[in-house]
Formats: C-alpha cells, sequence, structure tokens
C-alpha cells in the first residue's frame, strides 16, 4: 500500500470520526478493517490515532489559520483533509512540508468540491508558515537535472 493511499484511509477515518465522537479510535479502525477488502495499513492506523489523539490542538490551529472560518463552518470532508495534513505537519518531522501539502491538494481534488483545493492550500500555508522539520528526509534530485544545477 503506497503512502497516498494510506492517507486516503486515514483521511476517511477522520471523516467518520466527524460524526462519531462515542467510539474510540480502535473501534473506528476494527470498523474500517471489518469493512475493506484491502487491510489498512499501519501509517493509516498511526496517522488516524494521532490526529485523533491531538485534535483540540489541531482544530484550534486550522481555526486561527483559516480567515473568518469557524472549525464548525468547514465541510467534513475538506476539515478531516486539514486534520491529516495539520497531524502530518505537526507529528511527523520526517515527512518534508511541502509532501504534505501536496499530497492534502491531492486528496482534496480527489474527495472535495472545486473552490476546496484552494481553501485548502491557503490554511495549511498559514498553517507551515515557519515550520522547520530538521529531520525530513530530502528530495531525490531529478536525474534530469544537471549536477551544476543539483550544486546550486
Amino acid at each position: 500500500m503506497t503512502r497516498r493511499e494510506s492517507r486516503q484511509i486515514a483521511a476517511e477515518l477522520l471523516f467518520e470520526r466527524s460524526f462519531d465522537y462515542d467510539r474510540t479510535a480502535e473501534d473506528i479502525i476494527l470498523s474500517a478493517i471489518e469493512d475493506r477488502e484491502d487491510p489498512v495499513s499501519e501509517f493509516a492506523k498511526r496517522l488516524f490515532i494521532t490526529a485523533d489523539e491531538n485534535l483540540g490542538d489541531i482544530n484550534a490551529k486550522i481555526e486561527r489559520c483559516a480567515d473568518n472560518w469557524r472549525i464548525d463552518r468547514i465541510d467534513r470532508v475538506t476539515l478531516s483533509i486539514l486534520r491529516l495534513a495539520g497531524c502530518e505537519i505537526d507529528y511527523f518531522p520526517e515527512i518534508p512540508v511541502e509532501i504534505t501539502i501536496n499530497e492534502a491538494l491531492e486528496l482534496a481534488r480527489f474527495y472535495g468540491e472545486n473552490d476546496s483545493v484552494g481553501f485548502i492550500n491557503g490554511v495549511l500555508g498559514k498553517y507551515a508558515k515557519g515550520v522547520e522539520k530538521p529531520n525530513a528526509k530530502p528530495r531525490p534530485v531529478s536525474a534530469e537535472i544537471t549536477e551544476e544545477e543539483a550544486a546550486e
């Protein structure tokens, strides 16, 4: 399973969570495992559980970054994607911010409304401003770039 597929599953689990705060995160995961043909990856579980455990902090940051938008006015699909990306930005130091934002935008294109891509991009741009991830793995240099260009 790819990381993108794992993110899709984690976003779906966060979406389900937005309808049901009475069940535990583990119950939601078990339900997802029963309902799927494909397994739920460890990465998807870790993303979902970490986001769920830190929902209050993530929501507060999203609300601060979403100009004039209260958290309860953001549609659930968009909010689930923002929560997932916020979790990655704050709690997964090995994942570069650019990758997180790009993956969130891809999820928005797949699941969201047309205007959600721009909204998510704006919110995450503010959310990630000033975030440094010294543990992030550098992106590989493309084979099409010359050694001289790579040195710059």
